[in-house]
């Protein structure tokens, strides 16, 4: 049996141009989206960084990760997303994805994901706590669309016009006071939260790679970011991030708004059960996994971190 030679090291020890093609194979993230790793984990941000799993000098397993400050009851930690977890299919069942996440929970003692049933698997070997109080909800313009041959090609036309009251904004500095501004009063009525400051606004939507598609809207007082995406040939827009819990008054006016502008179906992030939503597989629950060893920590985690939405982790990519 041969014994394979393996070593696990953090990104900035490893060739740009191999990590890049292996981003690129491995997640199918366009060119331009894989050689901004950089700022697809927040690099700089910390001192954290992704892990990579190198055999007989090849990569072949990744965990990636994002790192954030949560804010525990007026305490600030610093925590992390696990993102973009991968063990090439040859070396699956042969414990490297433990052993690669073992090595990456010893960055920092505080553990967030939004996973696929493969990857809870290994985190639940490992003593994760999980739970599924967040469903990604979709909204359909034409459900002939779900059938792939009815899928016609769909021109990526942007959004230009406001309606119904609902304002476009710019992204610019003022917009950013603005959305920082209404996050901290929301921030300031719950005990646990995701820190969205002035460094994350800036990191998410000024720095991003994919800017020009998205789009931040104001009704009434509340505010609402948006990502304009074209995938498997369906224009789709993700409401990544809104100041307020989405009501049917809001999803109604952006379903009017993806309507006039030929946009497929809306999806967004809610932690509000409805009574079907076991009937319809597009109203997905989501694998909330959370890891610490502060016992107090861990309860917060579970039953106070209630805000979480598609711009918080790599989920607006891969949904």
């Amino acid at each position: 049996m041969t014994v394979e030679k393996f070593h696990i090291k953090k990104i900035s020890e490893i060739d740009r141009e191999k990590l890049i093609k292996f981003y690129q194979n491995t997640f199918q993230y366009e060119k331009p989206f894989s050689e901004n790793y950089n700022w697809r984990y927040r690099a700089g941000f910390n001192e954290f960084e992704p892990l990579v799993l190198l055999i007989n000098n090849e990569i072949c397993g990744h965990a990636g990760l994002i790192p954030v400050d949560i804010n525990f009851q007026d305490e600030r930690r610093k925590a992390i997303w696990f993102t973009d977890f991968h063990i090439n299919s040859k070396f699956r069942s042969r414990g490297y994805g433990k052993l690669l996440t073992q090595e990456w929970m010893k960055i920092c003692p505080i553990h967030i994901t939004i996973c696929n049933d493969q990857s809870l698997k290994v985190f639940k070997k490992l003593n994760w706590s999980s739970s599924q109080k967040f469903i990604r909800r979709i909204k359909f313009n034409n459900y002939l669309r779900i059938i792939p041959m009815f899928r016609k090609f769909n021109d990526f036309n942007l959004i230009k016009s406001s309606q119904d009251n609902l304002k476009l904004l710019e992204i610019n500095n003022s917009t950013l006071t603005e959305l920082i501004a209404s996050n901290n009063i929301q921030g300031s009525k719950k005990g646990v939260y995701l820190v969205r400051d002035e460094s994350w606004f800036k990191w998410r939507l000024i720095d991003c790679p994919y800017k020009k598609n998205i789009y931040i809207f104001k009704f009434k007082d509340d505010l609402f970011i948006t990502h304009l995406k074209f995938k498997n040939n369906l224009k789709i827009l993700n409401i990544i991030y809104s100041s307020v819990p989405i009501s049917n008054e809001i999803s109604n006016i952006f379903i009017n708004l993806s309507k006039k502008n030929n946009v497929d179906y809306l999806s967004f992030i809610s932690n509000k059960k409805k009574l079907l939503d076991n009937f319809f597989p597009w109203e997905k629950k989501l694998n909330f996994a959370f890891n610490s060893e502060d016992e107090k920590i861990l309860k917060m985690l579970n039953k106070e971190l209630n805000d979480i939405q598609f711009i918080d982790s790599d989920i607006d990519f891969v949904f």
